[in-house]
This record gives C-alpha cells, structure tokens and sequence, in this order.
C-alpha cells in the first residue's frame, strides 16, 4: 500500500478512513455532471486533503526507492479533478475517474480487513 505507517490497529483505522474518504470523493467526481459543485467548500477540502495526501505518500515512496507508486498517482488526479470541479470545469471522462477512486477505496478497505 501507498500509506505507509507502523503497524497497529489504530493506523488500520486511519487507512480505513482513507478507503472510506476515496469512495466518497468517487462518488462526487461521478456525480459532478449532474449537480452544481462549483465553490463547494467539502469539494475544496477533499480537493486539499488529497493534493496533501498524494505529495506525501509519493514523497514516501520515493525515499523507499519505489519510483511507481498507482494510489498516489491516483490521489493527485483526484485533487486535480477536484480543482477542476471546484472551478466548473467538468468533463465526461470525470464519470470514469470517479469509478476508479471508488475502486481504489474499496480495495483498500478490502486489503485492511483481510489481512491476518
């Protein structure tokens, strides 16, 4: 996973939130087509939390050496998309992104609550 921390049931909890964050802001990004998000002040927050989000587990994994990292890739575009939104700018391919996030929230609270 992109989130690196200390093992611990406390840090499972925060990348529970994480996983329960990305499907929320999926669901946004889908939905962005059909309702009026422009200057919303959660879009500006998600927007926000996932640019500082995505830096910091890049940066991360950067200093393991692991130059290819998806999720954090995934979180900037999500805070690109975010911007995007939060100025009225909406495209259709907004549908597709939101699907992935989504995807990527799932999996990650499917990867904490399976792991032994």
């Amino acid at each position: 996973m992109s989130y690196h921390f200390t093992k611990g049931r406390s840090n499972d909890l925060v990348i529970s939130l994480i996983g329960l964050i990305d499907i929320i802001s999926g669901i946004v990004i889908y939905v962005s087509r059909n309702f009026n998000l422009t200057s919303n002040s959660s879009v500006s927050m998600l927007m926000f939390f996932y640019f500082f989000l995505g830096i910091w587990s890049l940066a991360r994994s950067f200093r393991r050496r692991k130059y290819f990292d998806w999720r954090a890739i995934i979180d900037i575009i999500n805070a690109v998309c975010m911007t995007l939104i939060y100025y009225g700018n909406v495209y259709e391919i907004f549908q597709i992104i939101g699907a992935i996030i989504a995807i990527k929230g799932i999996i990650g609270i499917f990867l904490i609550t399976t792991k032994e």
